[in-house]
């Protein structure tokens, strides 16, 4: 059961309207402060890292463990999304995510801690 961040007591899923229906997943109300929690619908939270972060997620599963590719793959499968394909008319440099396959353009690198771990890994292998 999801307790309240606020006062640490249990919460309670409340009705949602039609709107809150389109946005959220669900909504709880806490039973003491009354403080009301809401999650959005998991697609909106994937999208919203895209778009927001400085680095690099992609856009089908959200991971920010994104590998640089130096030419399109024809196995994986290639989003369509259109920023993606915004992108890839002002011609970023493309991406692949290992987890869903998923190639994407995107102007913005990846995460550091992911991309330090990547090339440590290479440099390890050539020694």
């Amino acid at each position: 059961m999801p307790v309240c961040p606020r006062c640490g007591h249990h919460l309670v899923r409340t009705h949602r309207t039609a709107l809150q229906k389109l946005l959220y997943s669900d909504t709880f109300r806490c039973t003491s402060c009354r403080l009301r929690v809401r999650n959005l619908h998991r697609i909106f939270n994937l999208n919203f890292a895209f778009y927001t972060s400085r680095y690099t997620h992609c856009i089908r599963c959200g991971t920010p463990r994104v590998e640089r590719l130096a030419k399109r793959d024809r196995i994986d499968s290639l989003s369509h999304h259109p920023v993606s394909a915004l992108f890839h008319i002002t011609g970023a440099p493309l991406k692949r995510c290992p987890s869903c396959r998923l190639q994407y353009y995107d102007w913005r690198p990846p995460v550091p801690e992911y991309r330090d771990v990547s090339v440590r890994a290479a440099n390890d292998s050539d020694g």
